[in-house]
């Protein structure tokens, strides 16, 4: 299948579909799957993990080496690809705005923004968006089943019949509607829903069993929990406050995931490669001997003053030390600041 429009993208970004990347995910099913294809078929290495609090990256590797997958981030000497509205309005952009350039970013490319477009915005995953690129340049195989995994990463099955119009119009941008895009069979083929609704049914099942039942909180404690719906497909690194869990700190400075929930996750992990057709690949996936970095985590609200979303608002939190972003409403960005500055721009 040839998709111009993707083309101009991999031609644009060519690292989009270079050999051998090292690769620092968002710790959910959308940057699991994305990383799953790049393992399979691009021979790359998971490194590193960041959930907008912290970042795990593997030691004596440099983050600015590195494909940050899930992400869209503020720095032009990091490469990324997310799908989150980080623009406010396209008609006022700041003039660091090209902290941008090195991410490639859907709502971007589609020149969207949240204070005119934010019903416009892309209603799927990053996976879909990287199956429709690759595909282009390497022959890419996934099962039946992949249906499974494909509606639930990000809650696309919830989108689908929330925002029918915007889904449309994304996926004919994808070019899903042509019989010979991968995605065609997920969103196109005629399957009745009760077949979907019980594969679904299925898969929640089986993600709950990998839901987290004991974190590590301290070197000196293992805690016990109840165990925590819906965390089955994806790894918990930090409190809500921001504080680091799951992790150990080594002898020599450097970081681990506790056992516990490596286990948990590549246990979820392997679930839905089977699904996908495609390999696990453990062996791929960095878990000890890393460097651990912090940030904070803010939001720009519907409350009055400094915390207002709005353009004076918004410019400001651009031209300190952003590092990632996302609105996740159109009254509402939530930001990471690089408080000590690991990255300076």
């Amino acid at each position: 299948m040839f998709n111009k429009t993707m083309m101009d993208i991999i031609n644009k970004y060519p690292w989009l579909a270079e050999e051998n990347v090292k690769l620092i995910l968002s710790p959910d099913s959308d940057g699991f799957l994305s990383a799953l294809l790049y393992l399979n078929y691009f021979n790359a290495e998971v490194v590193g993990y960041y959930d907008c609090k912290i970042m795990l990256c593997k030691k004596d590797i440099n983050p600015k080496d590195c494909f940050f997958v899930d992400h869209d981030i503020f720095c032009k000497d990091i490469k990324s690809c997310g799908h989150h509205m980080v623009c406010y309005n396209k008609n006022k952009k700041s003039d660091s705005w090209s902290n941008f350039d090195n991410a490639v970013q859907l709502n971007n490319l589609r020149g969207f923004d949240g204070y005119h477009d934010f019903q416009r915005k892309y209603p799927f995953a990053t996976i879909h968006f990287l199956l429709s690129l690759l595909e282009n340049v390497k022959h890419i195989e996934i099962s039946s089943d992949a249906i499974v995994p494909l509606l639930f990463s990000d809650g696309v099955f919830n989108n689908l019949f929330g925002y029918p119009e915007n889904c449309l119009d994304w996926l004919k941008w994808l070019k899903a509607d042509d019989e010979e895009s991968l995605l065609h069979d997920v969103f196109f083929k005629d399957i009745p829903f009760s077949s979907v609704m019980e594969k679904m049914e299925i898969f929640f099942n089986s993600r709950d069993k990998f839901n987290m039942v004991r974190c590590y909180d301290t070197v000196e404690e293992c805690v016990k929990n109840k165990k925590q719906s819906r965390t089955g497909h994806h790894m918990v690194l930090t409190h809500k406050n921001g504080s680091p869990m799951n992790i150990i700190k080594n002898t020599d400075e450097t970081y681990s995931v506790f056992e516990d929930e490596r286990k948990r996750v590549l246990g979820f992990i392997s679930l839905i490669s089977s699904l996908m057709g495609w390999k696990t690949m453990p062996d791929k996936w960095s878990f000890d001997n890393m460097n651990l970095y912090s940030f904070k985590k803010d939001q720009l609200g519907s409350s009055g003053g400094y915390s207002k979303l709005n353009q004076a608002n918004y410019d400001r939190i651009i031209s300190d030390k952003c590092f990632s972003m996302a609105m996740t409403a159109n009254t509402t960005v939530e930001y990471t600041i690089d408080i000590n500055g690991y990255f300076k721009k």
